[in-house]
């Protein structure tokens, strides 16, 4: 494993994003979807999955989402 391997994030699952974020897999789901929570789907259609930055998720609790520069990916 080089460097720049190392020092990459891992993505989360919606399970412990919500673990992380002391709330429930379904909300999690539902402010993912709706584009209100920095989240990055897997694929597309309605069976995307999602997944999440723990850093993303931190700074959003402390920040809120900058509507200028959104943290979502789409």
């Amino acid at each position: 494993m080089n460097v720049s391997q190392k020092s990459l994030e891992p993505y989360v699952s919606p399970e412990e994003a919500a673990q992380f974020l002391k709330t429930n897999r379904l909300k999690i789901m539902r402010l993912a979807r709706s584009g209100s929570l920095p989240a990055h789907p897997l694929g597309s259609g309605k069976r995307r999955q999602w997944r999440f930055k723990l850093s993303e998720l931190d700074k959003y609790m402390q920040y809120g989402v900058d509507t200028a520069n959104p943290l979502v990916r789409q």
